[in-house]
């Protein structure tokens, strides 16, 4: 399993993002920094939003209980790693998760 802190989870977000635009044949935006808004920039739509909210649950190894982040602060770069760091450490690894096939399994 990965590292599951906030700098660790902005590294990851910046590849994933960086991938996903190249493969798109769209550039990352200069302006990516914790205050970027992911969704009002354009860098992703909502299904994109899902995606990425996969692709953490699955870098983590565990579901992420997204419904207790603010939706305003859910498309923010720093607030997101924020909260999913924090939901790392707050609870135990005894609740993470198998993932399989792309597939989160309880």
């Amino acid at each position: 399993m990965h590292e599951c802190n906030a700098k660790d989870l902005r590294d990851f977000l910046n590849l994933y993002l960086v991938e996903k635009l190249q493969a798109e044949g769209r550039s990352f935006p200069d302006d990516f920094g914790d205050s970027c808004d992911l969704l009002l920039s354009g860098v992703i739509d909502s299904l994109g939003l899902v995606e990425l909210m996969t692709a953490l649950q699955e870098r983590c190894g565990r579901e992420i209980d997204f419904d207790a982040l603010d939706p305003e602060q859910m498309t923010k770069v720093g607030p997101l790693c924020d909260f999913v760091a924090d939901q790392m450490e707050r609870f135990p690894a005894s609740e993470k998760l198998a993932i399989s096939g792309g597939s989160l399994l309880v």
